[in-house]
């Protein structure tokens, strides 16, 4: 039973939510210890563009995630590179307490951005990470332990996984965007899972808080979006922190009564893992981020 809850819970990174298909320029082969990985990349045009590398939640796959979180399209509108690799059996060992051992998906991530950088596709100042669920964990520790390698981090329904000390995170702008009623990961912090036992992740705010002061940030403030979908229970509160080293500080969108969805897009099970919020699309907040640091 606790197989097929994890099967529908975290099922919803490999639904097509559009019908229209993503045309990839390539599908890129990195050879690693692990054996070859693959990554699909679309290109801006020619020579090194700003490239936001995005990274698929638990049982989620490139190409899926690519045509299902609005990524692709957001990347595209902005000239950026965008690429999705594949985490090896569509997971990603994000070194959350409790997950020992498993493939070295930091060595493939930095070996993918060096390629990425050799091709002349991503500037070497500009590159980003965007992760969901799991991914988002993942570039939670790709922060701290390939940090010279990323110039923002954006995440959904994620934080930062319990264990992952010490961190070697740089200023950055980072953005999250997570679900107070999330099941899968709390909100507050604490057991991964319907029911646990997928490790711990630290609270939404402490792992804000976190890189707030990497930041270097002062004042904080809370302001309540705009409410666009009266269907919809749910409601976001933007957590900014201001006055940091770095353009464009740090935000914690927080979904007042969110699920582990994909905010902008429909939640899959939502009896289960609760709704989704349509007062935000979490592509378009995550790269309007990255785009206004590419402007310096």
């Amino acid at each position: 039973m606790m197989s097929r809850l994890w099967l529908v819970a975290t099922a919803f990174t490999t639904v097509f939510l559009s019908a229209s298909a993503q045309a990839f320029d390539r599908d890129m082969i990195i050879d690693t210890a692990d054996g070859p990985r693959h990554a699909l990349v679309t290109n801006a045009g020619s020579g090194p563009h700003p490239t936001v590398i995005v990274l698929h939640g638990a049982l989620g796959t490139g190409a899926g995630t690519a045509r299902a979180t609005g990524f692709a399209e957001a990347a595209a509108r902005r000239d950026f590179a965008a690429v999705f690799p594949d985490g090896l059996d569509r997971q990603w060992n994000d070194g959350r307490s409790g997950k020992a051992g498993g493939p070295d998906d930091i060595g493939f991530i930095r070996s993918l951005v060096q390629r990425l950088v050799t091709d002349g596709i991503a500037d070497p100042r500009r590159v980003y990470l965007a992760g969901i669920s799991n991914g988002g964990m993942m570039s939670f520790t790709l922060a701290c332990k390939a940090p010279e390698l990323f110039a923002g981090i954006g995440t959904v329904i994620a934080s930062m996984p319990d264990g992952i000390e010490p961190c070697a995170a740089r200023p950055m702008p980072v953005v999250m965007i997570n679900g107070t009623a999330d099941p899968m990961v709390p909100y507050r912090g604490g057991e991964v899972g319907l029911r646990g036992g997928r490790g711990r992740v630290w609270s939404a705010e402490q792992t804000a808080g976190f890189f707030a002061r990497r930041d270097g940030c002062g004042s904080r403030s809370v302001v309540a979006l705009p409410h666009q979908d009266a269907t919809s229970d749910t409601s976001v509160a933007q957590i900014t922190w201001r006055d940091c080293k770095v353009t464009g500080g740090v935000a914690l969108y927080r979904i007042e009564g969110g699920g582990h969805a994909l905010p902008g897009r429909r939640a899959l099970a939502p009896r289960l893992l609760g709704p989704s919020n349509f007062d935000i699309q979490s592509a378009e907040v995550i790269l309007d981020a990255f785009d206004l640091d590419r402007s310096l």
